[in-house]
């Protein structure tokens, strides 16, 4: 049975109103369609499911770890605005965290946009009870569904509903955050401009961060190439089974709202550039992870390992870098207490078998590495973070070639940061070169101590300066470096198979042999991390961008300028041995 005022609410929506008006027989196929929608809600089952998350599912966790924006209170905010919480996408266990942490700390209750895997009998009715509403996967085809699915979302804004949906349409499996589905925020703006009340749509970024997901084995197996398995209702539930393992805290970080009144112009582009602010937010708020930082540590060291003291050594680094730059910390990594945060990451990822504890006798020294075989998993936490680093990380490049007198000016340094931004765009979402240069002038300005406020400036840095910056960003200097392997072997891997047309299973599966066969030489690729599927079928875009493939009309493809693809494979090549020389010289200037 489902609620009658609810449905009424629906067929009141003045587009499906209106389409009813001329199309009448269509009333069976909304209410079929609004049943596998709705969820009939009720506070006893969500009061219920709190209790049972305080007696088991918190038991695999150390605790959730909420922070919002200073001031909110969201029973004030709800008088004033329609609230949209926009997460990011992890976990199964989003759904209990968001909707737990809601309910818990605040007493209110919200509905969550489900996906239609999830709504099978019996569990479906208690999700729906819990605060799940279902879509569809896709819809594009249904123009039916699509005004239904319309008329549910103004239902609900109707009802001063907080709704909540994960802005990316599915889980990472890389840790990196995706970009945004537009379905729901278009919706949502749809819907909003057919109420006749005049509170505005406040969309509040939740940036969500694990210590460590159960999911991690599964989504390293997709990203080495497995089938992905179809999602069911069922796995989360398999959460419960996994209380032998430290899961850490879950990070909720609540932004500042972002308020539209109503959407002005062109709904696509009102649209595209709500999600994407959206979207900006929660990558800004991303917190840094105990888990996080230790990965991004481990995974950057060329010797492969580390002591406990150069563990600290880096994180103390990073820390203050991060402090200095508005970065995001979690406050356990305030650095009275950062030390015992990292233990306890350590503990974690040697007690789930991802890091190996190496004993020296002879060095009298214990040192942590991380297993070849898990590098893959322990990347998704450092990919968490990453987009934090970027330029930092493109300044490592960029004051080595300031130094040797590859760039001279302020234009050849423009057009340096333009090319790099280029590799890196169909990896990250990246910010516009004029926002890169205000970004690099701030790390500038942070590592010398004293306000840098041009290129030019930069250029006339001496000697001591562009040391005294290297030591702020060394850090850094290799976190990229997985990603130009991977960039390398889609080159070689195209130039493998440039005398004819190829298809993308055939370009992944020639990429990995050509991939273990660089890794197992290590001329060239030195990180077991760099292959990765997505990653490898991303570089098909950069190439075809750079109009060195052609896709042909049954979708192969195939190489149109092998000179330019010859070009491409020396200066991914040059771009590596330049790391490699950049961190020499740095360790002999310190030295």
């Amino acid at each position: 049975m489902f609620s009658d005022e609810a449905l009424n609410l629906v067929l009141s929506y003045p587009k499906l109103s209106e389409r009813l008006e001329h199309r009448p027989d269509d009333i069976t196929k909304i209410k079929k369609i609004f049943k596998e929608i709705h969820g009939e809600f009720s506070p006893t089952v969500v009061n219920s499911a709190v209790k049972i998350i305080d007696a088991t599912f918190l038991k695999l966790y150390d605790g959730v770890n909420l922070e919002v924006f200073p001031g909110t209170n969201f029973h004030d905010l709800k008088e004033k605005y329609h609230i949209i919480l926009v997460p990011n996408h992890q976990s199964h266990a989003d759904y209990v965290a968001l909707t737990y942490s809601m309910f818990k700390n605040f007493e209110v209750p919200i509905r969550v946009a489900a996906g239609i895997n999830l709504n099978v009998f019996p569990m479906g009715q208690f999700f729906g009870k819990a605060g799940a509403f279902f879509i569809r996967r896709s819809f594009t085809a249904d123009q039916l569904y699509k005004i239904t699915f319309e008329a549910y979302v103004y239902y609900l804004l109707m009802t001063n509903s907080v709704v909540e949906f994960f802005f990316e349409g599915g889980r990472t499996r890389t840790g990196k955050l995706l970009k945004p589905k537009y379905g729901l925020f278009q919706m949502l703006l749809e819907a909003h401009a057919q109420l006749k009340d005049s509170k505005p749509l406040m969309f509040i970024p939740v940036s969500l961060a694990h210590e460590h997901i159960p999911e991690e084995k599964a989504h390293a197996r997709e990203l080495g190439g497995a089938k992905k398995e179809p999602e069911k209702a069922t796995q989360l539930f398999k959460l419960f089974k996994l209380f032998n393992k430290r899961l850490g805290t879950i990070h909720l970080h609540f932004g500042e709202g972002i308020i539209v009144d109503s959407y002005k112009g062109d709904l696509k582009e009102a649209t595209q550039r709500l999600a994407f602010d959206c979207f900006k937010a929660v990558g800004r708020g991303m917190p840094i992870t105990p888990s996080s930082l230790l990965a991004m540590i481990m995974l950057d060291e060329p010797a492969g390992a580390l002591t406990w003291k150069q563990i600290e050594e880096h994180a103390e680094d990073v820390i203050n870098y991060c402090t200095a730059l508005n970065i995001p910390l979690t406050p356990s990594l305030r650095l009275a207490q950062f030390k015992d945060s990292l233990r306890i990451a350590l503990a974690m990822f040697i007690g789930n078998k991802k890091i190996e504890v190496l004993n020296r006798e002879k060095l009298n020294q214990v040192f942590y590495a991380i297993k070849s075989e898990r590098r893959v998993e322990v990347l998704y936490h450092k990919n968490m973070i990453l987009h934090h680093f970027l330029v930092s990380g493109i300044i490592n490049a960029t004051w080595f070639n300031v130094f040797n007198g590859s760039i001279k000016d302020g234009m050849a340094m423009t057009r340096f940061l333009q090319n790099k931004r280029k590799e890196l765009k169909y990896e990250f979402y990246l910010p516009t070169v004029k926002e890169m240069i205000r970004e690099a002038l701030n790390i500038i300005s942070y590592a010398l101590g004293r306000r840098v406020e041009s290129i030019e400036e930069c250029l006339k840095l001496s000697s001591q300066d562009l040391y005294l910056l290297a030591t702020k960003v060394r850090r850094f200097s290799t976190a990229l470096s997985y990603l130009y392997e991977a960039y390398y072997i889609s080159s070689v891997t195209i130039k493998y198979l440039a005398s004819e047309s190829f298809t993308q299973e055939r370009f992944v599966q020639v990429a990995k042999e050509l991939f273990d066969l660089e890794l197992e030489h290590g001329r060239v690729v030195k990180y077991p991390e760099s292959f990765a599927v997505p990653i490898i079928k991303e570089t098909l875009d950069y190439h075809l961008n750079h109009k060195v493939l052609e896709r042909n009309d049954d979708r192969t493809f195939k190489v149109v300028d092998i000179p330019k693809l010859d070009e491409l494979i020396e200066k991914f090549i040059r771009d590596l041995n330049d790391q490699v020389a950049i961190n020499l010289k740095f360790n002999k200037a310190l030295s």
